[in-house]
């Protein structure tokens, strides 16, 4: 029998029953909450496989874990993880890169509605202020159908946003340095440069993972150039792409119409300090819940823990290894 740790606080009951029901007569399941290196290293010496989000797999965790095997990261995000260091000492590491794609896209598109819509201005006229008032939004509503949208990367989720907007009769267009102008054409889409695409969407939305090459991607310079267009801005991938504090001056000095933003740098922010949430009606924000919905979690967490079974028994095919590894040490 193998032995199967479950490093994360977001695992819930019914996550550590259905690992345990996925990987019977397989796999030992138990859950050690890890925090720090510490955590993992002390935790994880006779595991061969975890379940994990957030913690951090570094190249001295994965030097200390010589039976360690493979990492499956319960979520679309790996950038907590040293994928270098993890392949250097054999240990496959993979994501969920499908199992909450509609719910992502459904909440970009959703975010993008409430603000193009000034639903939170009619929301609190009434709820609050007590006032029934057609006039109550705070600056102009365009229609929709007249609006650029601009996809940053053009990947599973993208692509759906991409046909959500078209049903409103928005023209897309998309950057993407891995996705050419024949791989979009079925899609209706116009691959652009990246600054022609700041300089022609009336609405931005990102769809980046965090990288090296994408961290503070999105920064003071592309957030003066989308100023001549004052575009929406709306994030549903990771909030270090980023860079904050830019976003932040750009909503105040009016770069930008408004913003959606689902994901920011910390995962633990202090809402009594969080800048963004300090702003106007024009800016949404909501807790990093893109993901979710029953039928997603459900979903999330079946497949990641099928995953260390296909991954150990060879079926590596059937697995989203992200560093490479393609056999069971």
């Amino acid at each position: 029998m193998y032995e199967v740790v479950i490093t994360t606080d977001i695992a819930d009951d019914e996550f550590i029953s259905i690992a345990k029901d996925v990987l019977k007569d397989f796999a030992n399941v138990q859950q050690i909450i890890c925090h720090t290196e510490e955590d993992l290293i002390k935790n994880l010496q006779n595991a061969d496989a975890t379940i994990s989000i957030f913690e951090p797999f570094t190249e001295k965790v994965f030097a200390a874990l010589p039976n360690l095997k493979f990492v499956s990261v319960s979520g679309v995000g790996f950038n907590f993880i040293d994928v270098k260091a993890a392949a250097a000492h054999g240990v496959g590491v993979c994501n969920n890169p499908h199992y909450c794609v509609d719910e992502v896209a459904d909440h970009t598109v959703a975010l993008i509605l409430a603000l193009e819509r000034k639903l939170t201005d009619y929301y609190l006229a009434v709820k609050e202020e007590k006032v029934w008032n057609s006039f109550a939004q705070k600056g102009h509503i365009r229609r929709l159908s007249t609006q650029t949208v601009g996809l940053i990367g053009f990947g599973n989720i993208a692509r759906r946003v991409c046909k959500r907007m078209q049903a409103f009769g928005c023209p897309v267009i998309a950057y993407d340095p891995f996705v050419n102008q024949e791989s979009a054409d079925p899609y209706n889409v116009k691959m652009v440069k990246l600054e022609e695409l700041y300089k022609n969407a009336d609405i931005i939305s990102l769809h980046l993972p965090l990288m090296d090459s994408t961290k503070g991607m999105i920064d003071k310079k592309a957030f003066e150039i989308m100023s001549s267009k004052k575009p929406y801005f709306i994030n549903c991938s990771r909030g270090g792409v980023v860079d904050e504090n830019a976003l932040v001056n750009a909503l105040r000095t009016g770069q930008l119409s408004g913003a959606g933003i689902d994901a920011i740098t910390s995962e633990n922010p202090d809402c009594n300090n969080l800048p963004l949430a300090e702003l106007g009606t024009n800016v949404i924000v909501t807790p990093h819940a893109a993901f979710l919905s029953d039928d997603a979690l459900k979903e999330q967490k079946i497949t990641t823990s099928q995953f260390i079974k296909d991954f150990i028994l060879g079926n590596v095919n059937a697995v989203p290894v992200v560093n490479g590894v393609k056999s069971c040490k």
